[in-house]
């Protein structure tokens, strides 16, 4: 019986294991590129995006850092995509929050792109939340995501991103 329940958990850690890999290579954009270049990346972006807010921060250290490195490099050129962060949305000293919120933000403005950056600064907050919520033993405490929990449980969610949201949409 004890055989048969260790095969099962190691099957399950391996099951585990093989869903978190990167199911998919990122390409090594040029240095300089023209700004028609960026669409060509977006689909190798999307799935940036999703790898990014769907694994464990400390899982594949390196493959996490060079996908938020791609990230990164990307919308630094992007001419449709452009993120606003404000310190009251997205904890600065939480690097991994922070790229979450630019992945989640990013996904959601590349899916719909109609939409508006209350919108993508919405989805990209409630993502956010559920990665700090995830993970929070690996990230760490974080007082201004706690805080802002406490407005979504509240149901006041779309309310504070609003509010701080306000003195850039004018």
């Amino acid at each position: 019986m004890k055989k048969i329940a260790l095969l099962l958990i190691t099957f399950v850690m391996a099951q585990t294991a093989m869903s978190q890999t990167l199911q998919f290579s990122l390409p090594i954009m040029p240095e300089k590129m023209w700004p028609s270049d960026y669409a060509k990346y977006e689909g190798d972006v999307l799935n940036c995006c999703n790898w990014l807010l769907s694994v464990n921060p400390e899982f594949n250290q390196p493959k996490h850092e060079e996908c938020a490195s791609f990230l990164m490099r990307w919308l630094a050129g992007a001419p449709n995509v452009s993120v606003l962060i404000d310190t009251k949305l997205v904890d600065a000293k939480k690097p991994e929050l922070l790229v979450a919120y630019l992945a989640a933000w990013t996904r959601q403005a590349l899916s719909d792109k109609n939409g508006n950056a209350l919108l993508y600064a919405n989805v990209a907050e409630t993502e956010m939340l559920r990665y700090y919520t995830d993970y929070k033993d690996i990230i760490g405490k974080s007082k201004l995501t706690k805080k802002i929990l406490k407005q979504q449980k509240k149901g006041n969610l779309a309310v504070y991103v609003s509010d701080v949201m306000k003195n850039y949409l004018n």
